[in-house]
């Protein structure tokens, strides 16, 4: 919990940059008390089968944090381009302490493709 408390310090930046969710196995209602409890503002996608950690390969694999758990999706991030192209697939447990390093991820890839259309 303590990083998505980190990750919301930077999901302003973030989400200037790119569309940022958040992706949990719980219920609603844990997911609900989560967002309550760590404060983050960032929308959580319910994944409760882990369906979309076994599509972007964010399960757990030995010699990986957590890779000994099963039942659980990897702490970490995905990046996905403008075409749909994955770019960037980590497994960090320190996610939240690591924004800066998706922000210059963002930024290098924002340099590589044309920007992202806005909302009306």
């Amino acid at each position: 919990m303590q990083q998505l408390g980190e990750l919301q310090k930077s999901a302003d930046a973030l989400g200037q940059q790119a569309d940022v969710y958040v992706i949990n196995r719980d219920s609603p209602e844990d997911s609900r008390q989560l967002k309550q409890i760590s404060g983050i503002s960032l929308p959580v996608l319910l994944d409760p089968q882990l369906t979309v950690a076994r599509q972007y390969d964010m399960l757990p694999k030995p010699g990986q944090p957590m890779g000994e758990m099963s039942g659980v999706a990897q702490m970490g991030f995905v990046v996905i381009d403008a075409r749909g192209t994955i770019r960037v697939q980590r497994a960090d447990i320190y996610f939240g302490q690591h924004a800066s390093q998706i922000l210059d991820i963002l930024r290098i890839l924002a340099q590589e493709t044309p920007a992202r259309p806005t909302a009306p």
